[in-house]
C-alpha cells in the first residue's frame, strides 16, 4: 500500500532540491497550487501522467516517487538481506536480552521524545556543520539515543542520511519510530559493521558518529574504513568522551581495573589514528564535561552497574578526506 504521506514529504524534499515554489511547480506541471498542497500533505495522490511529469522534471523513477529511492543498492559492495532495514549484519547472540529490553522498554522511542522535547544546544552546531557539508550522510553506531542523528534531522529535515549500528534491532527500532513520526524523506536504514563497511570507495559525504568509543573491535581498523569510503574532500565527524586521570584517580582500586580491563579505550581520543589514515585536515574542539546519568552506552551501563557516575570530557571532531 503506498503511503500518501511520505510520498507528499518526497515530493517537498524533491520540490525544494530543485528550487521550485509551490506555485512555481504548479506552473511546471499545469496544475494549480492547491493540487500541490494536497499532495504535500497526503491528501492526495498525482495521477500517473503527473507522475511522468514529476518523474522526468527531477529525473528519477515513478517508483522511486511513490516507493522511495533506496540508495543502499547504488553503494553496497556485497549482497544483503533486505527486509525493511537492510541486513548487512545479523543480530548477535550475546545482544539478544539486551535487544529484546530495548524493545520491551520503549527506549529508542523514548530517547527520541526526550530529544524533541529537550534539544542539545551543543549537538545543534555540530549538527549544522555537517548539513552544511552537505550530500549523503552516514550516521554510525546510531544506538538507542541515535548519536548525532537526531540534530541533524532537526537541523534538516530532508537530509539524505543512513541511521547505522551492528544491533539491527536498534535500527529496526529506529525505523519504526520515524514510521510513524516525523517522517524523514531521505531516510535509509542499515545494520553493519563499523570494522567492515559495506560500501564502495569513495561513495559516501559524510560519516557521523557520537560514541566512536562504542565502536566493538579494532577502532583503527573503523578510522581506516571510514577514510575508505568518504568522497575527496568528504567529512568525517565523531564526538566522544575520554576520562581524564585526574577523574580515573578519585575511584577504588578496584573499579579502576574494572575500567582498564573492559573499556581501555576511554582513555584513548584516537587522533594519531586518524592521522595515519591520511586526513589532512583534523580539527579538535574540546566541547567540556559531561556525566553519564541517564546515559545509555556501554560505559554509562557499566558506571550504573556499579552505582557510579562517570565524569567524562567531551570533544568534537571535523575530519577532511
Amino acid at each position: 500500500m503506498i503511503d500518501k504521506i511520505k510520498v507528499g514529504k518526497r515530493i517537498i524534499a524533491l520540490r525544494k532540491e530543485y528550487g521550485y515554489s509551490q506555485s512555481d511547480f504548479a506552473d511546471k506541471l499545469n496544475v494549480t497550487p492547491q493540487a500541490v498542497s494536497k499532495w504535500e500533505t497526503g491528501l492526495a495522490l498525482p495521477d500517473i501522467e503527473i507522475l511522468l511529469i514529476i518523474s522526468m522534471l527531477f529525473k528519477i523513477t515513478i517508483n522511486e516517487i511513490l516507493e522511495g529511492k533506496n540508495i543502499l543498492y547504488k553503494i553496497a559492495n556485497r549482497p544483503f538481506r533486505m527486509d525493511g532495514i537492510a541486513y548487512f549484519e545479523e543480530e548477535r547472540d550475546y545482544n539478544l536480552e539486551w535487544a529484546k529490553r530495548l524493545i520491551d522498554d520503549s527506549c529508542i522511542k523514548r530517547s527520541w521524545d526526550g530529544k524533541k522535547n529537550n534539544p542539545h544546544e551543543t549537538l545543534k552546531n555540530i549538527a549544522k556543520r555537517i548539513v552544511e557539508h552537505g550530500g549523503l550522510i552516514l550516521e554510525l553506531g546510531a544506538g538507542p539515543g541515535g548519536g548525532l542523528m537526531p540534530s541533524v534531522l532537526f537541523e534538516k529535515h530532508d537530509a539524505q542520511l543512513i541511521i547505522s549500528d551492528l544491533s539491527p534491532t536498534v535500527v529496526s527500532e529506529w525505523k519504526k519510530v520515524f514510521d510513524n513520526e516525523f517522517f524523514p524523506p531521505n531516510i535509509y536504514y542499515a545494520a553493519l559493521d563499523n570494522c567492515n563497511l559495506p560500501f564502495e570507495d569513495n561513495s559516501l559525504d559524510v560519516i557521523s558518529i557520537g560514541g566512536f568509543g562504542n565502536t566493538e573491535g579494532d577502532k583503527f581498523k573503523a578510522i581506516k574504513e571510514i577514510y575508505r569510503v568518504l568522497k575527496p574532500g568528504g567529512l568525517y565527524v565523531a564526538t566522544d568522551g575520554f576520562i581524564t586521570q585526574e577523574n580515573f584517580k578519585k575511584f577504588s582500586e578496584e573499579f579502576q581495573k574494572i575500567m582498564m580491563e573492559k573499556i581501555a579505550w576511554i582513555f584513548e581520543d584516537y587522533y594519531e589514528a586518524t592521522v595515519v589514515a591520511g586526513f589532512k585536515k583534523i580539527d579538535n574542539i574540546v566541547m567540556g564535561e559531561g556525566t553519564t546519568a541517564g546515559d545509555k552506552s556501554t560505559i554509562a551501563d557499566l558506571a550504573h552497574e556499579h552505582g557510579l557516575e562517570l565524569t567524562l570530557t567531551w570533544y568534537s571532531r571535523y575530519c577532511i578526506k
